[in-house]
């Protein structure tokens, strides 16, 4: 990780960049965050009617980060209760769909 980069949201951004996404989100709350994985709630820049985008950031030892969207079953807006169900739904099929390769 660049020692440059300090707080969350640079943080972030840099690892959108690198993993080719579009990095004009804003991080509006970490998820969870464990040894080999982290999930971010993101907003569009300017856009403060979009939903919220979720992002799985990987960061296993000795590997660079890596980010991809979680794609979520419902775009409603949600409780917390049924966005963290969402999520950890489709934590489950990423990393099921990604055991089989």
């Amino acid at each position: 990780m660049n020692p440059t980069i300090k707080n969350t949201q640079d943080k972030i951004l840099h690892i959108m960049g690198i993993s080719g996404l579009d990095n004009s989100y804003n991080v509006q709350k970490t998820i969870m965050e464990t040894g080999l994985y982290s999930v971010y709630l993101l907003s569009k820049n300017n856009q403060p009617q979009a939903l919220d985008e979720v992002l799985l950031v990987e960061h296993p030892p000795a590997k660079a980060p890596s980010a991809q969207f979680l794609t979520l079953r419902t775009r409603k807006p949600q409780t917390t209760s049924e966005l963290m169900h969402e999520i950890v739904e489709a934590l489950a099929l990423y990393f099921g769909q990604k055991d089989l390769h």
